[in-house]
């Protein structure tokens, strides 16, 4: 008699980590086919007779696909529930997947690609609302824990896609997506609950127009600065920058007079929110931008082994994923605020600390040859990304807790238009040095000063929760838009 009210809590149980995990392996397919692709080059560009360029833009295209539609679907999420918007991308992702498999040239793939993207755009902002509806107790954890699964796919995409490479074709990179989607679509269709809908499903169609389009072309621009790093790039890079800043100007415009916007005013209009856009953007430039740098660095610099130089990043990774896990654990007894300034602090030191000699190295106690030293730096930043990672997502969130997905698709996007303006100005700063070894100095010290100066916004976040009662009175008027 007392076993009948148990097995419905347990199964409800189960069905909400089934769905945890359909939200955790599509955000590991998205880091990962983020990484696979690059190891794919030489291949790609021997079969299709492609120049560099165009492969690199198999990589370039998906991001900026991502980037510029990611508000867009956590706003669609907020509105037309999250099961519509999850299954919808899922399909368009795998369909996508099979035909970049399918691709005849590298046009079509960088196309199909862009496809991939957009279905993929989703993923994080759709999963973030849906992690908060199924754990509201928790959802501090259960956020900060989605952050070590993107990183576990910078850490698989690599070498799984390296394995694939040379075992099969790079073909089968987009080919075992199929499979996944496909039992992701499935699950997702019989576990999910029907269309959550938290609003009226009035969408602002020309609002998020115009928002995609100035992600869209400060994308493309950035894309191409980096790509070139040359004088004749600069006009056509000025170009979409002032396209950008227009539709961004006419975006604003549109939304303080439309009914339904995508952003609250009242949001757009707050010292947090912009605090918390300017602190991704920073902290995208750091993590997706100057670290992305180090394989080369390494190369150029050191003049270490393609090889060596590949796999120098991986603890950075390793050590992020469990600092990200134990973090998310710890965030109602820490609050946002201590775990980001710590976060700040160690990657700014590991960024600082790259800019400078080996000789510097060895006084501060690193007693290790060359790869050890750079290994043992970059496992340090990975540590302080780890500890403010979950902080930050779930500080965005706090903003607006009603609209999960829409706040973090607009924090995904500043995430990744700072990587994109991180990676150009290393490039330009590379190609304007007159050594590697000048380039990089000025650039990781650059950017390590910047990641300090950036300390003072996350005193204009929120405050998130702590462990006394007397000092969540003091920091509640600070958690809410003013």
């Amino acid at each position: 008699m007392h076993e009948s009210p148990l097995l419905p809590r347990v199964l409800s149980n189960m069905r909400r980590y089934v769905i945890f995990a359909c939200a955790g392996i599509s955000l590991l397919m998205h880091a990962m086919d983020v990484t696979m692709v690059a190891v794919a080059f030489p291949d790609l560009m021997k079969e299709f007779s492609a120049q560099v360029h165009w492969a690199g833009w198999t990589i370039s295209i998906y991001l900026v696909a991502v980037t510029s539609v990611m508000p867009l679907m956590g706003t669609l999420s907020d509105t037309l529930g999250r099961k519509n918007v999850f299954l919808a991308s899922l399909g368009l992702f795998t369909a996508s997947s099979l035909a970049c498999g399918l691709a005849p040239n590298v046009y079509t793939l960088i196309f199909f690609r862009f496809l991939q993207g957009l279905g993929g755009a989703s993923f994080f902002p759709t999963s973030a609302g849906i992690i908060s509806d199924l754990f509201p107790k928790r959802r501090e954890t259960a956020i900060g824990l989605m952050s070590s699964i993107l990183q576990i796919g910078g850490v698989i995409g690599p070498n799984l896609g390296g394995w694939i490479v040379s075992q099969y074709s790079w073909r089968t990179l987009f080919y075992i997506n199929l499979p996944i989607g496909l039992i992701l679509i499935v699950l997702i269709a019989m576990l999910l609950e029907g269309p959550q809908v938290r609003s009226r499903p009035r969408i602002d169609l020309w609002g998020a127009s115009l928002f995609s389009g100035a992600a869209l072309f400060l994308m493309l621009g950035l894309s191409l600065m980096a790509e070139r790093a040359s004088i004749s790039s600069l006009p056509v890079t000025g170009a979409f920058g002032v396209i950008s800043v227009c539709l961004l100007c006419f975006f604003f415009r549109h939304e303080k007079r439309h009914p339904h916007p995508i952003l609250d005013t009242a949001l757009l209009k707050s010292k947090p929110f912009l605090a918390a856009n300017l602190y991704h953007v920073v902290t995208g430039a750091a993590i997706l931008g100057v670290f992305a740098f180090i394989p080369l660095f390494a190369r150029n610099v050191y003049h270490l082994s393609t090889l060596t130089s590949g796999i120098i990043l991986t603890p950075r990774s390793l050590a992020i994923i469990p600092a990200s896990i134990v973090t998310s654990f710890l965030l109602r007894r820490w609050g946002y605020r201590q775990p980001m300034v710590l976060g700040l602090l160690v990657v700014s030191a590991a960024t600082l600390l790259l800019g400078q000699e080996p000789e510097i190295w060895k006084t501060v106690g690193i007693p290790f040859g060359i790869v050890g030293s750079i290994a043992l730096i970059v496992m340090f930043s990975g540590l302080g990304f780890g500890i403010a990672t979950p902080a930050a997502y779930n500080a965005c969130i706090e903003l607006m807790p009603e609209k999960v997905a829409t706040i973090s698709g607009v924090r995904g996007m500043c995430l990744y238009v700072g990587g994109a303006i991180g990676i150009s100005l290393i490039t330009v700063i590379l190609h304007l040095s007159s050594t590697p070894a000048a380039g990089f100095k000025i650039a990781f010290v650059s950017f390590g000063l910047v990641l300090l100066l950036t300390i003072p916004l996350v005193f204009l976040m929120p405050a998130g929760r702590t462990k006394e009662p007397a000092m969540r009175s003091l920091s509640g008027g600070q958690d809410r838009i003013k």
